[in-house]
């Protein structure tokens, strides 16, 4: 049976103290929802292992949002994990996002309408690309495969695009990429990518996930997306050409000196801790082969 558009869900993120002085434009998108949220919690940890000087100060937030100090500091994934402990059991959804963007109005209750055509699968408004198969092996696709939309055809948005970087340079502001559609045919994905949007409910995610792995710690789509696909979950990517626009407002902080995406952790940079995070489930537990 598919669920109400009215069905509970709650909105998880998490932050770092770097970005908690810029965090009312986002948090203020996630109260706008044309189908609002039960609660918006954003998770914040108690010490942090790329912060250590923080002093503890908490970051002001709009009414409406609730703050969680959790003992943990599981990295990125703080987004998620704590809600998924804390709502076990209850018979809600997680909608899961990142502090660097400015959210749709319509996200979740696009995001509603299509949990309730696919109440077994993990949705998302961006997939990760079909990840490599293990030496010598041949990849067992779940079809129908989502298709993406390139933005290098796209002449108006790279237009747009060349415009926003000229008012950028000479207007002394910081260059924000102008946000573009990313999918042109919906459909599954190997892996769901956090920062547009995820919707799961709280069982989809197994004890096991709470203990990330040292590789893993920086890169939590890779993570998440393997323990619900190791449960039985697809990944599926919604948003099509024919939808209304899902993609959020990029802000500056997506891609400065506070991102994950442009550090290495223990050695790594992001594209290789995200192979060995593939090739960890790929052995451990047969998954994307």
């Amino acid at each position: 049976m598919a669920r109400s558009l009215a069905h509970p869900y709650i909105i998880s993120l998490s932050s770092i103290p770097p970005r908690f002085a810029d965090l009312g434009d986002t948090l203020e998108s996630l109260l706008a929802q044309t189908v609002p949220a039960e609660r918006v919690i954003l998770y914040l940890s108690r010490s942090y292992r790329r912060f250590p000087e923080w002093d503890g100060a908490l970051p002001e937030v709009p009414h409406g949002v609730e703050i969680r100090l959790v003992d943990e500091d599981f990295g990125p994934a703080t987004k998620v994990l704590p809600a998924v402990r804390e709502f076990t059991g209850q018979d809600l959804e997680i909608l899961f996002c990142d502090d660097d963007q400015v959210y749709r109005p319509h996200l979740a209750e696009h995001l509603l309408r299509e949990r309730g055509r696919r109440p077994n699968d993990v949705i998302c408004v961006s997939g990760m690309e079909t990840y490599p198969a293990l030496e010598g092996a041949r990849r067992n696709l779940r079809l129908p495969r989502r298709r993406f939309l390139w933005r290098t055809t796209n002449p108006r948005w790279q237009a747009r695009r060349l415009w926003w970087r000229i008012k950028a340079r000479f207007g002394g502001a910081a260059y924000v990429q102008p946000p573009a559609r990313v999918t042109l045919r919906t459909g599954y994905a190997d892996g769901f990518e956090g920062y547009m949007g995820v919707m799961l409910r709280p069982e989809f995610l197994p004890s096991e996930v709470f203990d990330i792995s040292e590789v893993a710690w920086s890169v939590d789509d890779v993570w998440l997306s393997g323990h619900v696909t190791r449960q039985g979950h697809g990944i599926w990517v919604t948003g099509g050409i024919i939808d209304r626009m899902l993609t959020p407002i990029r802000k500056p902080s997506h891609l400065d000196e506070t991102a994950l995406n442009q550090t290495a952790i223990g050695g790594l940079g992001r594209d290789a801790a995200n192979l060995e995070t593939v090739r960890y489930f790929q052995r451990t537990y047969g998954i994307w082969d």
